[in-house]
């Protein structure tokens, strides 16, 4: 089998963008016993799954402790997310608040009555609108430092591919519990 085909296959594997076929020919590659030097690393890795697979476990409780830890993990992450959503809409709203303050303490409440002649009605009307337009304007300004705010969580995605890795180290820290737990119970 190609070698360079291989090494391409094992980057995509490694992020987590093989298909099941691809990961079947990677798995049937390392079960070869000629495997070049510099491959032989990952032999341990796709073997792993496959003797894994076919190992049974003694103890008939293993899989509703390991669904129980799963959904305990789980619970944890929602309440962390729920967590943020509030802060975040905190934010949000206070700059609403803060927006709306600054809108009604700029505009002045100067009423007057309805005027006879219909220009002069309009000219009013249009000095009111000018004035209303320069306000926004001079308003949307401001909203400068949220788009500044908004550039800079986006720098924070890719805080989200970091993540995305250590979810996937976290599903092999399970494996290695449950591999503790079925020695320790073997051992006994």
């Amino acid at each position: 089998m190609n070698s360079q085909r291989i090494k391409h296959l094992i980057k995509r594997y490694e992020n987590g963008e093989t298909s099941v076929l691809e990961e079947q020919e990677l798995k049937a590659f390392f079960q070869q016993d000629e495997i070049p030097f510099n491959l032989r690393g990952y032999r341990d890795i796709f073997t792993y799954f496959e003797k894994s697979s076919q190992e049974e476990l003694s103890n008939p409780d293993f899989d509703e402790k390991l669904l129980a830890a799963i959904s305990e993990t789980r619970t944890k992450r929602s309440f962390g997310k729920i967590r943020s959503l509030y802060g975040i809409s905190g934010i949000a709203a206070s700059i609403v608040v803060l927006i709306g303050l600054y809108f009604v303490m700029r505009v002045n409440n100067t009423y007057q009555d309805t005027y006879s002649d219909p220009e002069m009605a309009y000219a009013e009307v249009k000095k009111v609108l000018m004035k209303v337009s320069g306000n926004l304007s001079e308003g949307t300004k401001e909203l400068k430092n949220v788009k500044e705010m908004e550039t800079g969580l986006n720098e924070l995605n890719k805080i989200a591919a970091f993540d995305e890795g250590l979810k996937s180290m976290n599903k092999i820290s399970v494996l290695d519990k449950s591999n503790e737990l079925i020695t320790t119970k073997n051992n006994e």
